[in-house]
């Protein structure tokens, strides 16, 4: 995916969240052997579909190319999912009460933390849960009944495809470390040729791992003085303020940092932690923190750094230098990626094979 009009992403994302009427609710995108794929189910998929790639590959969603292909791409799998279904109906798979009250549990599991990681008491879990189910337009009646179709269709997969999956061998996994040092060594950041956009994505995620490990590091504890989106100048400079009068404090006695991020920072997640952020490598931190986390001595309070959050102080920890990636430590987990890698592989190809017996009419230029 490549460059253009970042507005094109935000165009697409507000014609979701626009209201549909009671008519365009009934209209289909697609139908599979006869059952009807709705517009209003095939939206909600694509609003978080963008959603997720604007913030994993943001350059990449500005052109309106690629979303336009994450259109084609979502009504693909939505197709496939109910493709899926139908096939777990016609094999007669089970579902017991017993494993929707288990994926219930889960997936309530995921609301027990705020986005800033505070555990929530159990009412509150339960209110987001439930606000959650409202955004998507599901009553607990349809939640459950689509819960029963997407471990039907795990059931499915598992019986038909993950059962038939093979260890790599350990040559293999040598051989995929090997090219995972190839690319940094490049440092190309582009998607390997070969490599569709999923795969790439994974890719360059294992490559960062690999890269973490061998880079220098430092280990930063900050106290973050927070500034809202397009704050004023009048804001700025308060906070600014606040944090300059923090350093004097930290100046005077930097082995109270830890006590001050817990009294003083409006980061609630490093805070907890005493203002420990843990191990940066560069390339992943904003470029003026980074600046100064890999130039500060260890030890030493910095400047307040303005970053798009607010106002940083930051205090390294500790400083590890760069050394050669270690296979043994990374070889559990490029094994488990070309596990996954190759699932990914058969799956698709078993699903080609019930399309290919299915009967299914798209209708996607109803929206477009």
């Amino acid at each position: 995916m490549r460059n253009s009009n970042r507005w094109a992403v935000l165009a697409a994302a507000l014609s979701l969240a626009a209201p549909v009427s009671a008519k365009l609710l009934e209209d289909t995108v697609a139908s599979v052997n006869g059952k009807p794929i709705l517009l209003s189910e095939y939206q909600k998929e694509l609003s978080s579909a963008l959603d997720y790639w604007a913030k994993a590959e943001p350059d990449a969603m500005r052109d309106p190319g690629n979303v336009k292909k994450l259109r084609e791409t979502t009504l693909e799998e939505l197709i496939n999912r109910e493709i899926l279904y139908q096939e777990g109906e016609k094999r007669k798979i089970k579902v017991r009460e017993r494993d929707i009250e288990n994926g219930i549990a889960e997936i309530k599991q995921r609301f027990m933390r705020d986005e800033s990681g505070r555990e929530l008491p159990p009412e509150e879990a339960e209110a987001a849960f439930q606000k959650q189910l409202k955004t998507d337009g599901l009553n607990y009646s349809q939640f459950r009944e689509r819960l029963s179709k997407q471990i039907m269709a795990r059931k499915l997969i598992d019986e038909e495809v993950k059962a038939k999956l093979r260890q790599p061998e350990e040559a293999e996994v040598k051989a995929y470390f090997v090219k995972v040092s190839s690319y940094i060594a490049s440092k190309s950041t582009d998607t390997p040729r070969g490599m569709d956009e999923e795969e790439g994505l994974a890719f360059r995620q294992i490559a960062q791992q690999v890269r973490a490990m061998g880079s220098e590091q430092v280990r930063v504890a900050r106290i973050l003085i927070k500034t809202s989106p397009g704050a004023s100048d009048k804001e700025k400079k308060r906070a600014l303020k606040t944090a300059q009068d923090i350093r004097k404090r930290l100046v005077t006695d930097p082995s109270q940092f830890d006590e001050i991020a817990k009294e003083e920072s409006e980061d609630p997640d490093s805070a907890a932690r005493g203002g420990d952020l843990g191990y940066l490598i560069r390339g992943v931190a904003p470029a003026q923190f980074e600046k100064v986390a890999f130039s500060l001595p260890v030890g030493e309070i910095s400047e307040p750094i303005e970053t798009e959050v607010g106002y940083n102080i930051i205090q390294v920890l500790e400083k590890k230098a760069a050394k050669k990636p270690d296979y043994d430590k990374i070889k559990d987990d490029l094994a488990k990626f070309l596990m996954n890698l190759s699932f990914q592989k058969e799956l698709e190809a078993y699903v080609k094979n019930l399309k290919a017996k299915a009967v299914i009419e798209r209708s996607l230029t109803t929206i477009q």
